[in-house]
């Protein structure tokens, strides 16, 4: 699989489940989302201006951070205030190498990568139903985890200046402040390297 290939289908599997996790969690109204087919699944995605700027802006530095093998996680935190997280949702990025990597010649159409999403998708929402619903006045965050190269690099040029680059919490730090953490095995697409897990923080 050529790498700017492969980045691209990871981008796209990031971007389609933050859109799951708002929707299903109602981090906002069910109105602001459409109804879209995506890996011949039913998917709702924001067509809010405002939140598909944001969105827009942090898939962009994910992108660029895929394309230099610098992305190890996509974390989406639910939090209450700043400082009272309530679900971290963690996307672990495995950059596979290319001679492990599925080559597009064995998968031309994508079908069974789009079937391991579409179930990954599934097993998603059947994992988050039992959950409690959140308060009505929850947010959200994305952190990009990367290495601290990147991040010196990232802080020093012009296009990605204005995104806000800050040393993250380790989540040792956000358990030992939160107090009972319950985790909670989601997904994993292993065949683009993608694996999944939850933080719900009581």
């Amino acid at each position: 699989m050529q790498s700017e290939y492969a980045d691209d289908i990871h981008l796209e599997a990031l971007e389609v489940i933050l859109n799951h996790i708002l929707y299903v969690r109602g981090i906002y109204p069910a109105q602001i989302f459409k109804k879209r087919r995506i890996y011949n699944t039913p998917i709702f995605v924001s067509i809010y201006p405002p939140l598909n700027t944001y969105l827009a802006g942090v898939l962009r530095s994910a992108r660029e951070l895929l394309c230099r093998r610098e992305l190890k996680c996509f974390e989406i935190l639910l939090y209450h205030s700043e400082n009272t997280p309530i679900e971290s949702y963690m996307l672990q990025i495995e950059q596979l190498e290319p001679e492990a990597a599925r080559q597009p010649a064995q998968d031309p159409h994508l079908i069974e990568y789009e079937q391991h999403l579409r179930a990954a998708l599934y097993k998603l929402s059947e994992r988050l139903k039992p959950l409690p619903r959140l308060p009505g006045n929850c947010q959200f965050k994305v952190h990009l985890h990367t290495t601290q190269t990147a991040f010196v690099e990232f802080s020093h040029e012009a296009q990605y200046q204005e995104f806000p680059w800050l040393q993250a919490e380790t989540p040792q730090q956000m358990e030992a402040r939160s107090g009972t953490v319950s985790l909670l095995p989601l997904v994993a697409v292993d065949n683009v390297g993608l694996k999944m897990q939850a933080r719900i923080f009581g």
